[in-house]
């Protein structure tokens, strides 16, 4: 989404890149998750700021990017960027060796390739096979996405080593309680394009397919 930029300016309605034909469903779960953001994530997510110190929620962040090396990695070979699952594989290596993760010793080391910073997932590897969008579709808490993206969300769960915890409900927390530490980077995107557009909505629709086109692009 940070890489659309021009979302501040809807004279007219402009055409969608992508059909969208459960409008009234996606628009219901927007202002769901827009009140869900603004009145309980980000709150709860200030709080945990102002009370976990910076060098712990790094910490954190950095072991659950490292922990996602499976999904990376897998979708880098299914993808036939066999240079770029070296590169993955070597981060993970020293990242793992030399701090359990908690530290990314590798982020400024040259490679030989350049790697998508977001890693690579399922699906952007469908995109890659050719398989379009489908038709776009918001899901409570998750947010924006599409058909494809929605199939890929099930797959990268069988190459996220947390899916395999069990019982489920330590996977389910434990899965929760990361994703919520890297809201960070999130919230601030949600806030700008909250402001900057006419109409959010179709603003969230936009620049998430063009970033996720942007991805499988690259």
């Amino acid at each position: 989404m940070a890489q659309s930029t021009d979302l501040d300016d809807y004279d007219v309605t402009p055409a969608a890149s992508i059909a969208d034909p459960l409008e009234p469903w996606n628009r219901f779960w927007f202002h769901f998750n827009d009140i869900f953001y603004m009145y309980v994530a980000k709150p709860a997510y200030n709080a945990w700021v102002y009370v976990t110190p910076h060098q712990l929620r790094s910490g954190l962040s950095n072991f659950f990017a490292n922990l996602l090396f499976p999904m990376r990695f897998v979708n880098n070979i299914l993808q036939f960027r066999f240079l770029e699952a070296g590169v993955e594989f070597g981060r993970f290596i020293i990242n793992t060796t030399s701090s359990l993760g908690f530290a990314n010793v590798a982020k400024d080391k040259k490679t030989i390739v350049p790697v998508d910073p977001y890693g690579e997932d399922f699906g952007q590897t469908l995109g890659r096979w050719g398989v379009g969008h489908g038709f776009y579709v918001v899901w409570p808490f998750i947010g924006p996405s599409s058909v494809r993206d929605t199939v890929g969300r099930v797959g990268d769960c069988f190459t996220d080593p947390i899916f395999y915890v069990h019982p489920w409900e330590l996977a389910t927390s434990s899965e929760l309680a990361l994703r919520f530490n890297d809201l960070g980077a999130v919230l601030p995107l949600y806030d700008d394009l909250n402001s900057a557009a006419v109409d959010p909505y179709i603003a969230m629709r936009e620049a998430y397919i063009n970033f996720r086109n942007a991805q499988v692009k690259h």
